[in-house]
């Protein structure tokens, strides 16, 4: 059954258009309110959805990683709940897609495809708590709680104060990216799928925040460093999230490593040429969204053929959903926050270290 996972994940990124829009019809089929109740714009929206579950799907399918569905599925209902969709939209949704799965897939293929699709329709009767990643347990809670208010009123220049105070009074830049920058963007993201800020809120928070950590560079950047190599990183092409890889590379900095960030959505080719520019080998590769994964593997794979001895270290949202991931596509280690990789990092052996 397994070697019909990846062409079972390809068979529907190929449809994917024609799946949605299949999988749309059925749905307004089988609940014929939908129109009065949400009229043209719900359905438009109703089929970009459909477009989400299916590539979702396509690549847990692909995987074998029936979690990184099921984690989509009642995050999504979270979302949904929270403007004033009910999860009974959803399920008819799901049960739709697993109608037309079952009608336009290969017979061979069906059974994995909605296997997948029945168990995130299982969890949606789980009740799915989604609580703050502001714990008040956690160092610098406070701190973390006033600096996300801040931002969360728009003062970026409050926030730097909050921060720059910190930095002033001997708080390490360690403790203000793990135990400030990194749960507030969690819950900045938390917030968004509750429906509590907008999409508007969310980009100028993630903004504000990196303008903060350019603030603190010259905390970061020490010209008496002894170098202890170089570190390529980057995110996949299409994965615009980036925050995180930027901190890994600010703290790996302070613990002597030579950083080349390489930022968002950079293509395969351009992570091949840089690592082999630098004579680096070590690798960084960050992919939050699931759907992106496919471009992990490509750049994972490129790197292999290119500089076999690379080191690769990914990380991400998406592997911490299915902690066997990282071996499914191909890379040496997984992180499952800044802290951890720089743990990791730090122990690798003298030879890896004595190569760069």
């Amino acid at each position: 059954m397994s070697e019909l996972l990846e062409p079972t994940r390809d068979f529907i990124i190929e449809r994917l258009e024609d799946l949605a829009r299949e999988i749309v019809e059925r749905h307004w089929q089988l609940r014929p309110g939908l129109e009065q109740s949400y009229g043209k714009q719900g359905r438009a929206r109703c089929l970009e959805d459909a477009r989400y579950h299916l590539r979702y799907l396509s690549e847990a399918v692909g995987a074998g990683e029936p979690a990184l569905f099921v984690h989509y599925v009642t995050w999504a209902k979270t979302m949904l709940i929270a403007r004033n969709i009910p999860v009974e939209d959803l399920v008819a949704n799901l049960e739709a897609m697993s109608d037309v799965l079952g009608k336009e897939l290969p017979a061979l293929m069906q059974i994995p495809a909605m296997d997948y699709v029945k168990s995130a329709i299982r969890g949606l009767t789980l009740a799915n708590d989604s609580p703050s990643f502001l714990d008040p347990g956690q160092p610098l809670a406070e701190l973390a709680n006033q600096y996300l208010s801040a931002l969360l009123r728009y003062n970026r220049h409050s926030a730097s104060d909050l921060i720059l105070r910190a930095v002033g009074n001997k708080i390490s830049i360690k403790e203000i990216y793990c135990h400030v920058f990194e749960p507030c963007q969690y819950e900045i993201g938390r917030l968004w799928q509750s429906n509590v800020v907008s999409i508007a809120q969310e980009h100028y928070c993630t903004a504000a925040t990196q303008f903060i950590m350019s603030q603190l560079y010259p905390y970061i950047f020490r010209s008496d460093r002894t170098c202890r190599g170089t570190i390529v990183a980057a995110c996949v092409s299409g994965e615009l999230h980036e925050i995180g890889a930027r901190m890994l590379c600010d703290l790996l900095e302070m613990e002597g490593w030579n950083t080349i960030y390489l930022g968002a959505n950079v293509p395969t080719a351009g992570v091949v040429d840089v690592l082999r520019d630098n004579h680096s080998t070590i690798l960084a590769v960050s992919a939050s969204m699931t759907f992106h994964i496919p471009a992990v593997r490509e750049v994972i794979a490129a790197v292999r053929l290119a500089s076999p001895a690379t080191r690769i270290l990914v990380g991400g949202y998406a592997f911490k959903i299915a902690p066997n991931l990282w071996r499914d596509v191909g890379a040496n280690y997984w992180a499952k926050d800044a802290s951890d990789a720089i743990s990791l990092i730090g122990g690798l052996d003298d030879n890896v270290v004595n190569a760069l």
